[in-house]
């Protein structure tokens, strides 16, 4: 059981670990896996929107059935929204 919680904790950390793409971009671990997953070139991006923009394409070029990569494009806005919008 001990080993189990071990594990489930340390897949936690590894997933939301913070990943540094450029000066001013960074994304966690699971959102890069995902991305990677459905290819989407985030390392020539310089910002969530540019990002996000993928994203859009990906998920229309797929009709919108990659429920993965519309909860990280959801994480992103949001993310987006609370730090890069003045309120």
């Amino acid at each position: 059981m001990k080993k189990e919680l071990n594990n489930l904790i340390e897949n936690t950390i590894h997933k939301n670990h913070l990943v540094k793409i450029n000066e001013k971009l960074y994304l966690k671990q699971y959102q890069i896996d995902i991305l990677e997953l459905n290819h989407i070139p985030y390392q020539n991006c310089h910002s969530i929107a540019e990002i996000l923009f993928l994203i859009d394409e990906a998920l229309e070029d797929s009709d919108g059935m990659d429920d993965s990569l519309d909860d990280v494009a959801k994480d992103l806005q949001e993310f987006n929204y609370y730090h890069n919008t003045n309120k």
